[in-house]
C-alpha cells in the first residue's frame, strides 16, 4: 500500500498512522534530517526513508532515485509506505494543493520495472482538534483505495496521467479531512469539531474519586510538563514542529524522569516506597489526562 496522507502536524502524523496499523510501515521524511550520520542511523532504525527535493542541489536529484527504489522495495515486500502528498506541513484544517511526488511514485510502481499492479493508493485524512499539547481529539480516516485502472489517461501520456491521478487523489483525500475556514470564530470551530469527531469522542467524566485522582495527577505533573513545554516552545519557536517535538521528548524522557524520582525516593524512604512511586506516577499521569 501507498498511504497518501495530508500533513498538518509534522512528525506526529506518522506516529499516529504507525500506532493505528498492524503491518510494518515506512515513512518518507525530509532529507535534510539525515545529514548527520548518527541521526540518519537512528532514523533508519524506525523505517524512515529520506526524500529530497530537486531544489536542494544536483546530489539531491540523484538521491530521488534511491528514495523511489527503497519505497518500491518496501511495497514489493508487502509493507506500507506513507507519503505526505501536500509536500509541506501546516497547522490548519484544510487540504492544500498536492505535489506530484505521490503521483510519480504510483506511476513508477504500477508501470515501471516492478510492475506492482496489486499496489493500492490509500487516501488518508489526519484530523486534530488542536496542535498545542495534550488533551486533543484525533481522528484518522482511510478513504477508498485507488487502483491503477481508475486512471483513464494512458500512462504513456505522463504529465496528463499525473494530473488526473492528483485530481482523483485530491477528491478522495478531501472527503476524509475536516475543513474549517480560516476566519471561523472559536465557537464555529467548536461546533465543527463536535460535529466531526462526534459526541462519543468526548471522554465521560469520572466520579468524584477519579476526578480527585485526576486533579492530583495534573498537580504533580504540571511542573514537569511546564518545563518541557517552555523548552520546546523556545527551541521550535512554536512552529509546526512544536507538538511532535513535545510529544517525542516526553515519550522518551518521562520514563527516565519517573525512574530518577523513584530512585531518589528509594534512597530516603526505602525500596517499597520507590516501587510505589514508580507505579503511581504513570497511573496518576493517565488519570490526570483522562479525568478533568
Amino acid at each position: 500500500m501507498l498511504l497518501a496522507s495530508n500533513h498538518p502536524d509534522s512528525f506526529f502524523d506518522a506516529l499516529v498512522i504507525g500506532a493505528t496499523l498492524t503491518q510494518p510501515i515506512f515513512t518518507l521524511a525530509r532529507g535534510d534530517a539525515f545529514k548527520k550520520p548518527a541521526v540518519a542511523f537512528w532514523l533508519r532504525q524506525i523505517n524512515l526513508i529520506p526524500v529530497f527535493r530537486g531544489s536542494e542541489g544536483r546530489q539531491a536529484v540523484k538521491n530521488i532515485d534511491i528514495t523511489m527504489k527503497e519505497s518500491l522495495d518496501a511495497m514489493g515486500n508487502g509493507d506500507a509506505v506513507i507519503v505526505f502528498s501536500e509536500g509541506v506541513c501546516v497547522n490548519e484544517w484544510k487540504l492544500r494543493p498536492l505535489g506530484k511526488g505521490t503521483a510519480r511514485m504510483a506511476h513508477q510502481a504500477w508501470f515501471g520495472e516492478r510492475n506492482l499492479k496489486e499496489m493500492q493508493v490509500i487516501p488518508v485524512g489526519m484530523n486534530y482538534e488542536h496542535y498545542r499539547g495534550t488533551g486533543k481529539r484525533v481522528a484518522i480516516r482511510f478513504g477508498d483505495a485507488i487502483y491503477y485502472d481508475d486512471i483513464k489517461t494512458s500512462p504513456d501520456d505522463y504529465e496528463k496521467w499525473l494530473r488526473e491521478f492528483n485530481d482523483i487523489l485530491y477528491a478522495k483525500m478531501n472527503q476524509e479531512i475536516l475543513t474549517i475556514p480560516e476566519d471561523a470564530s472559536r465557537e464555529e470551530r467548536s461546533v465543527a469539531f463536535d460535529d466531526f469527531f462526534g459526541a462519543d469522542s468526548i471522554p465521560p467524566k469520572g466520579n468524584f474519586l477519579l476526578s480527585g485522582f485526576g486533579w492530583l495527577g495534573r498537580l504533580i505533573h504540571r511542573p514537569i510538563y511546564q518545563a518541557f513545554h517552555k523548552k520546546v516552545a523556545k527551541i521550535t519557536a512554536r512552529s509546526v514542529f512544536y507538538d511532535s517535538a513535545l510529544f517525542g521528548l516526553l515519550l522518551y524522557l518521562y520514563p527516565v524522569i519517573v525512574l530518577v524520582i523513584s530512585a531518589i525516593v528509594g534512597i530516603f524512604a526505602g525500596f517499597k516506597a520507590a516501587v510505589a512511586v514508580f507505579a503511581a506516577l504513570p497511573i496518576l499521569a493517565y488519570l490526570g489526562n483522562r479525568y478533568r
